[in-house]
């Protein structure tokens, strides 16, 4: 008895142990499986690393990079961690200050410490290159010689302004940069107060883009969405030429365009014209270097972005529905709206969301054609980037345009997700 209980036991624990195995290689094949499925899709994630996500990551490192100080003037840091930010500190930090202004003289850094002591406090690449001066005189030769050399040179380090910057700013990252870029008030002058200096307004200038952006979108909507229709709905060659129009711009650069844009618009060009032809103005009007025609010029690069997703949408809906509606009763423009309009959605939105976003990044065209106060973030992305060499700011500028945008985005991407779910 014992030994048939023992053989049923064994035979128990063999039949799990298949079973166990069976379910281990089925849950192994069922990874190779989507393993091989993946395969396709490497190269794009592969692309998408190298030329989206890597950079994104070095412009956001940027951003937050602040080593200027931490770099040239660690001891000056450590020695002003016990100065509690009142008055003026010891002396030994002014002799500790000026030897390691003269190594980074000697490193040849000392021009990139006054530039970012520039960026926080008034006249500050003066005060570092006249500190240079003195570390070169050698003429400090103790703690006490030191203050009274660098405060006789200028009295700005005889107050707390330049002392507090470099406490605060003693590590290699910060949100400096970003807080410049909201717009928050970053400049100090001497005494350590918020400067009266007035700089960029970025505020304006984000929420400039954003008006900008969100009417040329309006108005590819509202000039598309008929459009797309009747591409979507018409029948033999009219669909066909007027798809073979809005395509048509994809063949010329973007820079040809706006230019040609310019031969139009100018004082002498073909719309003043036309206009004083026909007697609507007397006068030519100015068109070039304003709002109009920044706004008019976007709306005609980006009118294909935005029918291109609507039309998408809008042939795959069946016209029997609206046939529908129509045998029930809805007169032609209740059927739409209420039938063929709710499905058209995903598209409206996708494309209002692409054109949204496409314009929150020009620069060619505002540039070209827009005026001093139509220049858009992007305009200022690009002079801190290469006029002043401000990569910092630049990254920062970057860092609140890329989040905004994805802040914008994501609610119109789950709009288009769940009336795409809806419809299946």
């Amino acid at each position: 008895m014992r030994m048939k209980t023992a053989q049923a036991d064994k035979a128990a624990l063999d039949r799990g142990t298949v079973v166990r195995g069976r379910a281990v290689g089925a849950a192994r094949g069922e990874r190779m499986q989507a393993m091989r499925s993946a395969l396709p899709a490497l190269p794009l994630l592969v692309f998408l690393s190298c030329f989206l996500v890597l950079p994104l990551l070095f412009i956001f490192h940027t951003a937050i990079s602040d080593r200027e100080i931490a770099d040239n003037l660690p001891e000056t840091v450590a020695a002003l961690q016990d100065w509690n930010g009142d008055g003026t500190p010891p002396p030994e930090v002014y002799a500790i200050f000026l030897g390691e202004i003269g190594k980074a003289n000697e490193r040849a850094t000392l021009r990139q410490l006054g530039r970012r002591m520039g960026y926080q406090l008034d006249r500050g690449m003066n005060l570092i290159q006249k500190a240079g001066g003195v570390a070169r005189s050698g003429a400090a030769t103790d703690a006490a010689a030191a203050r009274t050399a660098l405060t006789d040179i200028d009295p700005a380090y005889a107050a707390p302004g330049i002392w507090t910057i470099v406490k605060q700013h003693g590590s290699p990252y910060s949100t400096f940069y970003l807080g410049w870029a909201a717009g928050f008030q970053t400049k100090l002058d001497k005494d350590g107060r918020p400067s009266m200096e007035t700089g960029y307004d970025f505020r304006l200038f984000y929420l400039r883009t954003i008006l900008i952006s969100l009417a040329v979108t309006a108005l590819t909507l509202v000039v598309g969405y008929p459009l797309a229709y009747v591409i979507a709905t018409s029948r033999g060659w009219v669909g066909g030429l007027m798809l073979f129009c809005i395509l048509l711009p994809f063949w010329t650069s973007l820079l040809v365009r706006t230019m040609s844009w310019i031969v139009v618009l100018q004082t002498n060009g073909v719309l003043n014209g036309v206009l004083t032809g026909i007697g609507a103005v007397t006068e030519p009007v100015t068109w070039l270097y304003t709002r109009t025609a920044t706004i008019l010029v976007m709306f005609q690069i980006q009118l294909p972005f935005t029918v291109l997703p609507m039309l998408g949408v809008m042939r795959a809906i069946p016209a029997s529905h609206v046939r529908a509606a129509r045998s029930l009763g809805a007169g032609p423009i209740r059927a739409h709206f209420n039938v063929y309009f709710p499905q058209a959605v995903p598209g409206i939105a996708a494309g209002g969301l692409l054109t949204f976003v496409l314009c929150l990044g020009f620069y060619l065209t505002p540039a070209l054609v827009g005026g001093a106060s139509d220049q858009m973030i992007s305009y200022f992305i690009a002079r801190f980037t290469n006029e002043e060499l401000n990569w910092g700011l630049a990254s920062a500028l970057s860092t609140l345009l890329v989040v905004g945008a994805g802040v914008c985005a994501l609610p119109f991407a789950r709009l288009i997700s769940r009336h795409s779910s809806e419809r299946k």
